[in-house]
């Protein structure tokens, strides 16, 4: 039999009109003539500032109470940050859902940054996400409870790893998993001027602690940003640790201290201080961020919405690609 591939065929269709024989300068002409709508030509690669921004749906969890939550993240594929504020272009239906969404869109894949929860008469319904950029692409992803392919649970990981527990001094309760909790309390603060963000955490994993691959495995906190109309910066909290010197180097002076805090670790690692280490398994994690809005705007008050994902992936069994084991605490942030 003769088999030929979908390359094949795409390269014979290039160079042969369609149930033709050989493509003379008229037909040859006729398919590759120009650029087209957008500028690019045929087979032409996009833009690396065109390239895809999708929501993804990411699992669901089935919660004690009968209601369900279903987790999302998103894809940038592009190089730069994207800002699409809640509106037309950043939308959950049904629209009493809307809200807790992220308006600010690194590049990469990044999970199970905010849930929807649903109630038990909402079971065989869709909750859609949709998000069209600047250049009117749109990509739109279905939340749904009805594939159990998609179920997340609770149970510890092959070494015992969870997802931390984490709390605000500002009100009782601990939060788990991408769900997480909010704080009670939101922060007020100008333009330009530092505040302390904090949350507390503790790691409920079943490891065996005598074995020897869990003696090191601890937690540390990511700040990054949700939601808000600029950008935000990151100072090293005191109580955060300075990086450690190998003994046989020179102690670093201070100004290459700062200038390594400024830079931060290469590529797949969140930029800089705002990555705090509890090697102990617990504590207070501590960051100051400093908020910019740039142009002018006719308002009073910008509205941030702060993440903080606690994480315990130093662990062999842990990780995001495994939907565990990370806590997402929320704090609100008003900028004057």
């Amino acid at each position: 039999m003769f088999r030929m591939s979908v390359c094949s065929v795409a390269f014979a269709l290039l160079l042969w009109g369609p149930l033709a024989g050989p493509a003379g300068p008229t037909a040859l002409e006729a398919q590759v003539s120009g650029p087209g709508p957008d500028g690019r030509w045929p087979l032409q690669p996009r833009s690396p500032g065109n390239r895809v921004l999708a929501p993804f749906m990411e699992g669901w969890y089935a919660n004690e109470d009968g209601t369900f939550s279903i987790s999302f993240g998103y894809l940038n594929a592009n190089e730069d940050t994207l800002y699409i504020p809640v509106g037309e272009n950043n939308f959950l239906e049904p629209a009493e859902f809307d809200g807790m969404q992220a308006t600010v869109f690194f590049p990469g894949h990044h999970r199970g940054l905010f849930t929807v929860d649903i109630p038990a008469s909402m079971a065989r319904e869709d909750v859609w996400w949709t998000l069209r950029k600047a250049n009117g692409d749109v990509t739109r992803v279905p939340g749904r409870v009805t594939s159990n392919a998609y179920e997340l649970d609770w149970m510890p990981r092959p070494h015992g790893s969870l997802p931390a527990l984490v709390s605000f001094d500002s009100q009782m309760g601990e939060g788990r998993g991408p769900p997480g909790i909010m704080a009670e309390r939101t922060e007020t603060v100008s333009v330009g001027e530092p505040l302390t963000l904090s949350i507390n955490a503790r790691d409920p994993s079943v490891r065996d602690l005598d074995d020897v691959r869990f003696a090191e495995v601890g937690l540390r906190v990511v700040w990054s940003q949700l939601q808000g109309p600029g950008t935000v910066e990151y100072t090293r909290h005191e109580s955060n640790p300075l990086p450690e010197v190998d003994e046989e180097e020179e102690e670093p002076d201070s100004a290459a201290v700062a200038a390594a805090l400024a830079a931060g670790p290469a590529a797949a690692e969140p930029p800089g201080p705002q990555v705090i280490p509890l090697s102990e398994g617990q504590g207070t994690a501590h960051v100051i961020a400093t908020f910019s809005v740039p142009g002018e705007y006719l308002m009073l008050a910008r509205e941030y919405l702060m993440l903080a994902r606690v994480d315990n992936f130093g662990a062999a069994d842990s990780s995001d690609g495994d939907q565990c084991c990370w806590t997402n605490g929320y704090v609100r942030v008003t900028v004057r």
